[in-house]
């Protein structure tokens, strides 16, 4: 089975190999991680051809003056704990790579308007919001939590493993319609854009739409129009959770890849760097 990182996503069949082609502009380029260590665990033998020099596209860390910094996505949560209903902490804990992390509640961003400290906490966020956001701007996110309160459910209730693209996808959801009926029509939004539900809300202040770009690019390493709503939904219920942490890998975005990098080689699959493929 062949994985190429390149734009977008199809799986194909000419009569002679099977395999799914995982294309991406950045950080989906994990995507192809994911996938070849969850076949091999399987017992496919797969090879991942990447474009990128490295490891994870976009999603990987370097080094300036012997200080280490991340590239790509930055926000994590719900990696350090197990069973966990984040998506990269359920394949980790599937291919058994544990990533070692460290725990906090809030983390600093310095922004033009001044320093705003967000913390896992919906209130002192919502008023951090309002402190620099200027009138309008805690209503306005208010609508977000109004709209994004469903959402959050549907995304915890239903796992990433049990989506499928097929017309077998009743076999992998059935035992999880009852918590999705609950979020009502909403929970069709969960594969939109993320922009869909920020025009629903009707968000217009500038520092709110530019805190939603932030919050995208730091979780998934592009910003709300190229973020799917699943992901966000996610980590706003995640984040709000009375007991909820922020988790930082030690190693940052390299310890992470370096994992899925593990479960991958070590069922025999292989990955190919600076292997782009046309077709």
């Amino acid at each position: 089975m062949l994985l190429a990182a390149d734009f977008d996503t199809q799986i194909f069949n000419d009569g002679r190999l099977n395999y799914c082609e995982i294309k991406s502009k950045s950080v989906r380029a994990l995507t192809s991680l994911y996938c070849t260590g969850i076949l091999g665990s399987y017992g496919y033998k797969v090879t991942i051809c990447e474009s990128h020099y490295i490891a994870g596209g976009a999603a990987h860390s370097f080094e300036r003056d012997g200080f280490k910094f991340d590239s790509g996505p930055s926000f994590y949560s719900g990696i350090s704990n197990f069973p966990s209903v984040n998506p990269l902490g359920q394949v980790l804990d599937a291919l058994d790579e544990p990533v070692p992390c460290v725990t906090y509640d809030r983390w600093i961003c310095y922004l033009p308007e001044g320093t705003f400290v967000c913390v896992a906490d919906a209130y002192k966020y919502r008023t951090e919001l309002g402190k620099l956001g200027g009138p309008g701007a805690e209503g306005e996110w208010r609508k977000m939590e109004d709209a994004m309160a469903p959402l959050s459910d549907a995304a915890a209730a239903l796992p990433a493993a049990a989506l499928r693209f097929d017309a077998l996808i009743p076999l992998t959801i059935w035992k999880f319609l009852p918590s999705l009926l609950k979020s009502g029509p909403a929970a069709a939004l969960l594969q939109s854009p993320f922009t869909t539900l920020i025009k629903q809300a009707g968000v217009t202040n500038k520092f709110v739409l530019n805190m939603l770009d932030l919050e995208c690019f730091v979780l998934s390493g592009v910003p709300a129009n190229g973020t799917i709503t699943a992901e966000m939904a996610f980590m706003y219920g995640e984040r709000n959770r009375p007991e909820s942490t922020i988790d930082y890998p030690i190693g940052g975005a390299e310890a992470v890849v370096g994992a899925l990098v593990r479960g991958v080689e070590k069922n025999g699959g292989e990955l190919k760097l600076k292997s782009h493929v046309e077709q």
